[in-house]
């Protein structure tokens, strides 16, 4: 396996309890990295010749200091950055460039993610303040917006994969659910039934090759959320 990227989740707790979420996420959740667990991951990640460093969750802004002082190490050793966000602190465009300053100069990418799971329309307001903040410190953005059950979306691949351009007009291209985490307790009922027989493969991922491994905040290594193939702290990455 040739790995290439490592996604972070810096926290399992969130602002939300979006029915969609795949790592069941919620303010009630626990589990929190500490920043010298994060320099001993960075540290593998580079040994094992990562190159790009996704910090998400949950909500990994609940956790600023931490988040700020992880991505300040993580493009000091040379990776390309990138945070996921719900944007939840984007209270007006002036905040969020206050949020966002420390991190101007170090993001290769902050995507955040707006759809009617995290608000009551598809492109919120808040992660619309984030987006404009962000292009006001020349920080590159995306967008992660997942459709209802039943509408017609695309087929995604993955999370980051499944990250759409910032929209510049009212319409957003949104993704399909992938059927994982609570997504697929609270929403496969609302799905269109398909044959077993058809579950031959996985349309989201290439599990021999994924090219990327996401860590939680116990160490277990997922090749896709959910199907762990080992435990960092134990036996290292590379």
């Amino acid at each position: 396996m040739k790995l290439e990227g490592l996604h972070i989740l810096l926290t399992y707790q969130c602002t939300y309890e979006c029915d969609h979420c795949f790592v069941w996420g919620s303010p009630w959740q626990t589990g929190t990295l500490t920043f010298e667990q994060i320099e001993q991951i960075l540290a593998q990640a580079q040994e094992a010749g990562v190159k790009s460093i996704y910090f998400e969750g949950g909500e990994p802004f609940l956790y600023y200091a931490i988040l700020v002082q992880s991505v300040r190490k993580a493009a000091g050793m040379g990776f390309s950055v990138g945070i996921v966000s719900n944007a939840y602190w984007a209270h007006s465009v002036a905040d969020a460039e206050e949020w966002l300053r420390p991190f101007a100069g170090r993001l290769a990418d902050l995507t955040v993610s707006s759809d009617v799971f995290h608000c009551s329309e598809a492109m919120g307001e808040r992660p619309q303040n984030a987006l404009v903040a962000a292009k006001w410190l020349n920080i590159p953005t995306g967008m992660i917006s997942i459709a209802s059950p039943n509408a017609d979306a695309q087929q995604t691949r993955g999370q980051i994969e499944n990250k759409r351009s910032t929209p510049q007009s009212g319409s957003v291209d949104e993704g399909a659910v992938m059927y994982r985490g609570r997504a697929a307790a609270n929403l496969a009922p609302q799905a269109i039934s398909q044959p077993w027989e058809r579950f031959d493969t996985c349309p989201h991922e290439d599990l021999r090759e994924p090219g990327r491994v996401h860590l939680d905040p116990l160490g277990n290594l997922h090749v896709r959320q959910g199907l762990v193939i080992g435990n960092l702290f134990e036996k290292s990455l590379k």
